[in-house]
Parts: structure tokens; sequence; C-alpha cells
């Protein structure tokens, strides 16, 4: 029963089988029909598109070929256009050409450079295609008229608005020196170029120089002299304000001034001179008399006064000189603001040195002028000698600037300048070392201060001021570079000038025991010791010594033996007076007659060597007020103790009917004299 069942359920799989594949059959019989009349459709359609490319690619290229004709018409016609503007460029241009340019403003200018531009490209065209073309010459002919009109507007434009600055101008732009840098100095008519024409111009000049024609020429002969002109009326302008100050054109204004309704006669003149020169005298008598500073042989005061305006001179013209050098740092700064722009940077360095050259030398001679001057102050060991090392610290001082001023031109003139300045600095000094030798001033009558000493001390105070300077200056000699070798300094500079003033003070120790020569022992030794005690409180007080020490450092010690030693020397021009108190032996109880011819002559001698010798030191001068006192201290120590022992055994013992005769001086009346000393020049 089972296996029926079996049977009978496969045959119906069987049957559904057998259903299905007859489906399957149908199915692919209908897909094949159906890709059978698409492959009908495709194959249609294929042949379709390959008679439509027949037909179209001939169109293809017939367009192609239309398209490159077109285009080709269209250059053509462009190019043509381009040609016949060539041949039409001197006739369209000619009329403005001709009219020059308008430097009003630069959209005026503007449109006459592109008709130069026009003309320009027109000019290469001809040359390149057709470089015999009559139209070549006309355009070459009003291309070079062009030109020529440009860099006449050009020059005319420059030449009106250069100007030289006024010397208060630069005065005021050295004012502001100090506080504000060179880039913000704003000053009035410090700038005579307006910002319309200075943009003009500097189109023009970079057409001109793009043309290979840099306007380098007119600047150099227009701003050059315009530069120079603002440092003459500027050292005029200082010249006339140090004549102003100048002390003796002051005395001559005040004693030859006119008075609106009657001029002063003669007379009135000359007793104003008089008085005038009564109360200089007295109160220069006063001056030494307080400060203890009694100067030199005694002068007449016109020699005094030369020498005072002279040495006020010399610093004066030193000062103007560094002004003018200031001056020209502002003035290099105004070129170069100016030419930049108007060259091309290349042509700068050239253009500058060009325009300041009459610049740089007249700071030059005026350098030179300064020098030579100090040179010869030197020489004759006068005051002035210093103002160079002044100069030569400001020019220093200003030489950053003026190469800021002058870049990218290399400051080489300015150096040169330096360097000679320098060097007439360093031979100064060895001059005056020089004429510290060869003084050959006689000392004063009464052994006071020489004033070859004053002016040492003066010279090396005002060295001082500018150490650092002068050493940089002696560092490159081979002497002092050697004997600063030597020796161990925290600053090299203060050293190298100890060492210069070391030589200068032995030079002057040197001449004043020279020029002590003609004086006799006493007043010898009161001049040196004037002199000796005058320079070391002189060095002292100006703090020199701390300088000197460095190359010296037993210098003060030195000087105070010095001191000591000729102060032992004036006490010894007493022994000869002293001789006269010491008996050959001793007095007896009873004189002889013999003793009493021996007491009449040592006190006729005595009185006779007493007078003379205070008429003599009563004239002498002692400066100092403490060592003043100290001598007559001394004086009486030496000679007071001798004289009233002697007085007393005489006054005690008759020797003489007439006493009086030979005791003329009674110790008080000596110690009072004693006191007078020093005292009418002192």
């Amino acid at each position: 029963m089972y296996a029926v069942e079996k049977k009978f359920e496969i045959e119906m799989k069987l049957k559904r089988e057998m259903t299905n594949i007859q489906e399957l059959k149908a199915a692919a019989k209908r897909s094949s029909s159906l890709a059978n009349d698409v492959c009908n459709v495709l194959g249609a359609c294929e042949q379709r598109l390959q008679q439509l490319e027949t037909a179209v690619l001939p169109l293809y290229g017939d367009t192609a070929r239309l398209q490159q004709i077109h285009h080709n018409m269209e250059r053509t016609v462009t190019a043509l256009d381009h040609v016949i503007n060539f041949y039409m460029v001197s006739r369209e241009l000619a009329d403005l050409i001709q009219a020059g340019p308008l430097t009003g403003s630069t959209e005026s200018l503007n449109i006459y450079l592109e008709a130069l531009d026009k003309l320009s490209e027109a000019q290469n065209y001809f040359n390149k295609n057709n470089p015999t073309s009559v139209e070549l010459e006309n355009i070459n002919q009003l291309y070079n008229a062009g030109v020529l009109k440009l860099e006449n507007a050009f020059e005319e434009l420059l030449s009106r608005n250069t100007r030289p600055l006024s010397p208060t101008s630069l005065m005021d732009m050295i004012a502001l020196e100090e506080d504000s840098s060179v880039d913000s100095v704003s000053v009035s008519g410090g700038n005579s170029t307006s910002s319309t024409a200075l943009e003009t111009m500097r189109a023009a000049a970079a057409w001109l120089s793009a043309a290979g024609r840099p306007p380098a020429g007119p600047l150099v002969a227009i701003r050059g002299p315009a530069a120079l002109n603002s440092l003459i009326a500027f050292k005029d302008y200082l010249r006339s304000r140090s004549m102003a100050a100048s002390p003796l054109t002051r005395t001559k204004n005040i004693l030859h001034r006119t008075d609106s309704t009657q001029r002063r006669t003669s007379k009135i003149q000359k007793v104003l001179e008089k008085r005038a020169i009564n109360i200089m005298m007295k109160a220069s008598q006063t001056l030494e008399q307080s400060t203890g500073l009694a100067i030199g042989p005694r002068r007449s005061i016109s020699d005094a006064y030369s020498e005072e305006c002279s040495e006020a001179l010399d610093e004066r013209e030193a000062e103007a000189a560094g002004t003018l050098a200031a001056a020209l740092c502002r003035v290099a700064r105004r070129e170069q603001r100016h030419a930049l722009g108007l060259v091309p940077l290349p042509r700068l360095p050239a253009l500058l040195a060009a325009v300041l050259k009459d610049c740089l030398a007249l700071l030059a001679s005026e350098v030179e002028r300064v020098c030579a001057r100090s040179r010869k102050a030197a020489a004759r060991c006068a005051a002035g000698a210093a103002a160079c090392w002044a100069l030569a610290a400001r020019l220093q001082r200003l030489q950053p600037e003026l190469a800021r001023a002058l870049a990218p031109a290399p400051p080489a003139p300015y150096a040169a300048l330096l360097a000679a300045c320098t060097h007439h600095c360093v031979r100064s000094l060895e001059e005056w070392a020089e004429g510290v030798r060869g003084d050959g001033a006689a000392g004063a009558v009464d052994g006071t201060v020489h004033q070859l000493a004053a002016a040492a001390l003066a010279y090396c105070h005002a060295l001082a001021a500018h150490m650092h300077v002068i050493g940089a200056a002696l560092a490159n000699e081979a002497s002092y570079a050697r004997a600063a070798a030597a020796l161990t300094a925290p600053d090299r500079s203060a050293l190298l000038l100890a060492l210069y003033m070391r030589k200068v003070l032995a030079q002057l120790n040197l001449s004043l025991r020279n020029k002590s020569e003609q004086y006799p022992d006493a007043l010898k030794a009161i001049f040196l010791l004037n002199n000796t005690l005058y320079l070391l409180q002189g060095l002292q007080r100006s703090g020199l010594l701390d300088i000197l020490v460095l190359a010296e450092p037993e210098c003060e010690a030195n000087y105070r033996d010095m001191i000591q030693d000729y102060k032992n020397a004036y006490l010894q021009s007493w022994n000869k007076l002293l001789s006269h108190l010491v008996l050959d032996e001793p007095l007896p109880a009873k004189l002889r007659d013999k003793d009493r011819q021996m007491l009449k002559d040592k006190f006729s001698a005595f009185n006779r060597e007493w007078e003379e010798t205070t008429r003599a030191q009563r004239s002498y001068s002692v400066p100092d007020a403490e060592l003043r006192e100290a001598l007559k201290r001394d004086n009486k120590q030496a000679i007071l103790p001798p004289y009233t022992s002697l007085y007393e055994r005489a006054l005690a013992a008759p020797f003489s009917k007439n006493p009086d005769k030979y005791l003329k001086y009674t110790p008080l009346q000596i110690g009072a004299q004693l006191d007078g000393y020093f005292d009418e020049a002192a």
C-alpha cells in the first residue's frame, strides 16, 4: 500500500516537471525570437549611422576651414589696423608733442608720456620691418623733439622747485637732532618741493630712465649749487652770530655806539675806554686775590683781552665747523630723499656724491682752517689748541648719521675728512708738548704762577672732555701703543690720555726749572713752589689726578715731595742772614773791645741783609693763602729764635754808646715784618 502511494507521488512529480520543461522550452523560443528582432533593429540603426557619418564628415571639414579663414581675416584686419596706426601716429601726435608736456599734474604728464610711448613703438616697428621708410625719419624727429621737450620741462620743474635751505631752517633742524630722528624732523621751509611737483618729476624721471636718458645731469647742475648755497649761507649766518657774540665786538659796539641826536666825541670814548680798562684790571686783581690764581707775568690788559678773544674765537670757529657738519648731514638727507625715484637706484650713489661734492669740499676747507688755527695755538701753548678735538669729536658723532644720509653712497670723502682732522689733532698734541719745551716767556718778577702752568692745566682739562676720541687716535700711534701695552688699566682711552698728560707735565716741569734760573735762590724756590702747588691743586680739583695715576701711580707723592723740597730750598735762602746771628765764640761776662766790635758787625750786617731781603720778599707773590701762611710760620720759626736770643744778650750787655743804631728791630718788629711778606703781590 505504501509502495503504491510512493509510486503515485513520483509520477505526479514527473508530470509536473515535464510540464515545467515544456514551459521553459516555450519561453526559450520566445526569447530567441525577441533577440533576433533586436539584432535586426540594431543592425538597421548601425547601417543608418554609417550613412549619416558619411554624409556629415565632409561638412565638418568645410566648417573648420571656414572658421580658420575667418580667424585669419580677423588677425589680418587687426594687424592692418596696428600697422596703419604706426603710419598715422606722427600726424596724430604732432600737435601734442610740439606743444610740450604739461607738468601741472601727473595725469596731464602721463598723456604726454603715453604719446612718447606710441612714438617709441612706431620706431621699433619701422626699425625692424622697414628701416628705409620715410615715415621712420618723421617719427624719429618727432620722438627726439618730444624727449628734448620732456627733459627741458623736467629741468624747468626741478629749477622751479629747488631753493636753498634758509639758515634758520637748518638751525631748527639741527636743534631737533637730539630729540628726533632724521626721518621725523619736520621744519617749516625744510622742503621746498610740493608733493604734486615731486610726483610729476618722478614720473618724468622714471620715463627718461627707462628710455636710457636718466636726468642725472640736471640734478647735479641744479641741486648741487642749491645745496652748496645752503651751506654757504649757513656758514655766513654762523659767522655773523659768532661776530655778534665776540667780546671784542660787544666792547666796540658799546664804546662806539652813536646817539640818535649827536655822536659821542673821541674824548668821551677815550675816557670810557680808560675807565673800562681800570675796572677790568681791578676785577682781575680781586679775582686773583680771592682764588689764589695770580696767573703769569703781569701783562697789559690789551694783551690779556686779545688772548681771551683769540681763545673764544678758536672755540667758536670749531663749534661753527661742527655745526656746519651737522647742517651737511641735514642737507645730505634732504638730497637723498629728493633723489629717490628720480634716478635708478644703482645710479643714486654717484648722483649723491656729485651733488654733495662741493659741500664736502666746503666742510673740508672749514675743518682744515680750524685745525690749522688749533695747531698754531698749540705751537704757542695757547688755550684754543683743544678746539680741534671738540670738532673731531662732533665729526665722529655725526659720521653714522651722514653714512645713513648718503646711503647707498659710501661716505668715503667724509671718512677722509675725519681722518685728516684726527691727524691734525694728534699733531697738535705733539706741537703743544714741543711748545711747552721751547716756551721762551720769562716768569713774573714776583715769582707767581707762570701762565704756561695755567695753560697746561687748562689744556689737559679740555682734553679730558674728549678722552675717548683722543684715546682712539693715540692708540694708532706706535709710541703710545707700546707704552700702553706695558701698563694695565680698565679704561684704555684714559690710560693713553694719562700717558700724554705725563709727557706734557714732565716737559712743563723741565721748562719751569729752566725759567726759574732767572731768579735769585729765594725767589727761584718761591716760583717753583707756587707752580708745583698750583699744578697739584689743579689736578686734584679738576679730577685729572685720577687719570694721571693710571700712567704715574706715584704722581701725587712726587708732587708733594717736590713741594717739600722747594720749601726747604726757600728756607735755606735764609742761611746767609742767619749766619749773622751766630757768634764766632761765646761772649764773656765782661765784654772786650773785640766782643763789642763783633756784636756791632753782626747787627750791622744783619740789619743791612734784613732790609734788603725784606724789600725783595715783600714783592714776592704766593697766591695760595694756606701756603702763604705756612711760609710765614716757617720763616718765624727759622729767624725769630736765634734773633731773639742774640738780641736779648746784646740788650743785656752794653756794647755800644748808641745801641739803637745796631738794635734797630725788636723781635716783635721782625715778626711783624715777616707777617707782611708776600702781601703786596698776594
